[in-house]
């Protein structure tokens, strides 16, 4: 999903992108917030059928949000923050529910999840408070009022973490699926891919574990709106359709320009009476740093400065300047993209 300034002279600038993408089948920080039993194959005696309907009903009602960026200047004023808001927009559903091969026009994206590498505390998904982007609709149980909340690794389960294991280069790969095959020739040749065993195999000959590959802990966060989501997705029952609750998407932006742009004057702050210089001040010297970016430098807006034209595609995004959006919500540009099935 494209997010477009439409308010700037010569053409529209590209703001930024939310891209979905499918989820995985099983992941157990997110598998334990949303109350679904560990997975066990089919093969497997604790396999529980049962419990497979529902996680495959769940994953058919949610998305990986795999990345949500701002291009500068607009990463000054966290155009991320307002790109991570995009999937949960009708604009957002309606690419959710083209990305099916069989359009499906009951599509329900109930829920968007998330990782982040740099904290796990989830920048920038935090800081959507429901009571500002969507006045009246109810809250989800242990988010603390934002739409964004992050599914901590409890009850004796290892966070998830980043690998270098990537790093590791070919020749030494190489050494070590032969030095597996020379030691262990009858395992190796059961073995369809055996690179992961090799190298098991040879960190045990070091005398190392597989951790000293371990970076930094991963943030898993899930993002829901309205209080009855949770439970349909724990059960395996569908949303009713007048209980799926939409952002529109000009309350969003006016919280943004709120939030992280100054306050024209007849727009009220946010912040307190004795503070509202000082953050007046900083929201003027961020917008500064925005425009004095170079023109010459934000490419990927010129070459993309014909989308429109050439997919069709509704341009969206913010007014002149970026201040308050109009009556009506505008819609995010969107990229069609199919998808293998309907369960992640």
């Amino acid at each position: 999903m494209l997010i477009w300034d439409i308010g700037q002279t010569g053409h529209p600038r590209l703001l930024g992108a939310a891209i979905l993408a499918s989820t995985r089948f099983s992941q157990r920080i997110r598998d334990h917030r949303l109350g679904w039993l560990t997975y066990y194959p089919r093969t497997s005696p604790k396999h529980d059928p049962a419990g497979r309907v529902v996680r495959v009903y769940g994953l058919g009602r949610m998305m990986q949000l795999t990345m949500a960026c701002a291009l500068p200047p607009y990463s000054v004023l966290s155009g991320a923050w307002l790109a991570a808001l995009a999937p949960f927009t009708a604009a957002g559903v309606d690419a959710f529910r083209r990305s099916f091969k069989t359009p499906d026009p009951d599509a329900d994206l109930a829920a968007v999840v998330t990782t982040t590498g740099k904290a796990a505390s989830g920048s920038p998904f935090h800081g959507h408070r429901i009571a500002q982007i969507a006045p009246g609709v109810s809250l989800i149980p242990g988010t603390k009022g934002d739409l964004y909340a992050q599914a901590k690794p409890e009850d004796g389960l290892r966070p998830l973490r980043a690998s270098f294991e990537f790093l590791v280069s070919e020749e030494v790969r190489d050494l070590a699926r032969e030095l597996f095959r020379r030691e262990q020739p009858e395992h190796f040749a059961r073995l369809r891919s055996p690179d992961r065993s090799a190298m098991a195999f040879v960190l045990r000959r070091l005398k190392l574990r597989r951790w000293i590959f371990q970076g930094n802990e991963i943030g898993v966060h899930l993002g829901m709106l309205g209080e009855p989501t949770l439970e349909a997705l724990r059960s395996g029952r569908s949303r009713p359709t007048n209980a799926r609750p939409l952002l529109d998407w000009s309350q969003v932006v006016s919280v943004w320009s709120r939030r992280f742009l100054p306050a024209p004057e007849f727009v009220g702050e946010s912040a307190h009476e004795r503070t509202k210089g000082e953050h007046r001040e900083a929201r003027q010297k961020r917008l500064e740093r925005a425009r004095e970016f170079p023109a010459c430098r934000i490419r990927l807006s010129s070459r993309l400065a014909g989308f429109e034209t050439a997919t069709g595609a509704e341009a969206a995004g913010l007014l002149p300047d970026l201040e308050l959006p109009r009556e009506q919500p505008a819609s995010d540009s969107q990229e069609e993209r199919s998808r293998d099935g309907q369960h992640g």
